[in-house]
């Protein structure tokens, strides 16, 4: 009990979140539950109870279209309410999210207080890798995981040099592309649910699988000691 995390959960996109908080209360397991807007941010730190197992991360997806510069500076103001900062990151995988300059716009600002301010920021990065990487080379967070990543070894390989963490799911182990992965050396690996958009073994993502998630990566690495592994992992980067 107490050494399971997950660095990426949605709570807010499920219909029965108080439940939820309950469950990861009761478990004992360490949970960032990211949002897509500082509105959300808000709303969450107003409305539900952080605790020592439950933290809210303010967000700035590069999905959301609907994000404008008001946005970003309502962001800026509440960023020092919280340690944790995310999902933000770079996304030019479809015309439908948020006009690219605006993004880059957004992302430089973001990572730039982060550095500065040495926040946990929580990365999302999608055919956009060599910008993205531009930008946390120039200003070197120290405490950056990146989320769910889908892009080369090359550009992984570059992640790692520029310090980055990665967190791990229980889908991105079972696709077809899962080899690169195995790239990521021991102390850089962590583990997210990234619920409600994962499912272990055919079922939505519940914190009670978080488990199930662990044990289907440590097979994966074949790492017995993974889960200590991963929260050791945790601590040292709550540290840096």
């Amino acid at each position: 009990m107490g050494y399971f995390i997950d660095t990426h959960f949605h709570l807010d996109h499920y219909r029965n979140y108080t439940d939820l908080i309950e469950e990861i209360n009761k478990l004992q397991q360490y949970t960032v539950c990211v949002t897509n807007s500082p509105g959300v941010f808000l709303s969450c730190k107003n409305m539900l109870p952080e605790s020592k197992y439950l933290k809210f991360a303010i967000g700035f997806h590069p999905q959301e279209k609907n994000l404008s510069h008001t946005d970003l500076k309502d962001f800026l103001r509440l960023i020092d309410r919280t340690n944790y900062v995310g999902e933000v990151g770079l996304d030019f995988s479809s015309d439908a999210y948020r006009d690219r300059n605006a993004q880059i716009d957004a992302f430089e600002q973001i990572t730039q207080k982060c550095a500065r301010d040495n926040k946990m920021m929580i990365v999302h990065i999608r055919r956009s890798e060599e910008l993205a990487i531009d930008i946390i080379r120039r200003y070197a967070p120290k405490k950056c995981i990146i989320h769910w990543y889908t892009g080369s070894e090359k550009h992984l390989q570059q992640l790692l040099d520029a310090g980055c963490f990665f967190s791990i799911n229980a889908n991105m182990i079972s696709s077809n592309s899962s080899d690169k992965y195995r790239a990521i050396p021991n102390d850089r690996r962590l583990v997210e649910s990234d619920g409600p958009y994962t499912k272990v073994g055919g079922e939505k993502y519940a914190p009670s699988l978080l488990p199930a998630v662990y044990l289907e990566i440590a097979r994966f690495y074949n790492d017995p000691d993974f889960i200590l592994h991963t929260y050791q992992n945790f601590q040292r980067l709550l540290t840096l």
